[in-house]
């Protein structure tokens, strides 16, 4: 709640910071992110990208284990902290329990729309990969855009249900 109350009337300063969030494996258990391989062994992706007011990152796939950094406690690893700081990355405190808050939550959402809405899901790991990189590149800038110019609404309806989770 003060984290909102200390934002509420940003309104361009939105427009000076990136959103990152990675999607875990196993994370939601949507099928279409998921192949195949053994009549018992499923496998996912772990994908991370950044996206900010006129631009986006890269979508980049990780092996193995990731660090996330969004301020969950279990989350707030040393060697994410040093490398942070190592290269003059300033962060944004964020909230813990508040995905409703950080636009790139939508991103991901169309994203997986848009591999339900396949004819043929992807049967191997590289197809996945690659229907990813589309569907992330497929995303209008100017969508992206309008996500973080609500960021003063969602923040205003955080502060209006105090702390609660808001619509979006």
């Amino acid at each position: 709640m003060d984290w909102c109350r200390q934002r509420s009337l940003w309104d361009q300063e939105w427009n000076s910071i990136v959103f990152s969030y990675e999607r875990r494996r196993g994370e939601r258990r949507n099928p279409q992110f998921f192949v195949e391989r053994h009549v018992h062994h499923t496998v996912g992706v772990m994908d991370w990208g950044t996206i900010a007011y006129g631009s986006r990152s890269p979508l980049i796939f990780i092996r193995g284990n990731m660090n996330a950094q969004h301020n969950a406690r279990p989350h707030v690893a040393r060697v994410t902290i040093d490398f942070l700081q190592h290269n003059d990355v300033t962060l944004l405190p964020w909230p813990p329990r508040s995905p409703d808050l950080s636009p790139i939550e939508h991103v991901w959402d169309m994203m997986g729309r848009r591999l339900l809405n396949l004819q043929r899901p992807p049967q191997t790991l590289e197809a996945l990969q690659e229907e990813l990189v589309v569907a992330w590149n497929e995303i209008p800038q100017e969508d992206i855009d309008h996500l973080i110019r609500s960021m003063p609404r969602r923040v205003g309806e955080c502060v209006a249900h105090q702390g609660a989770s808001t619509h979006y």
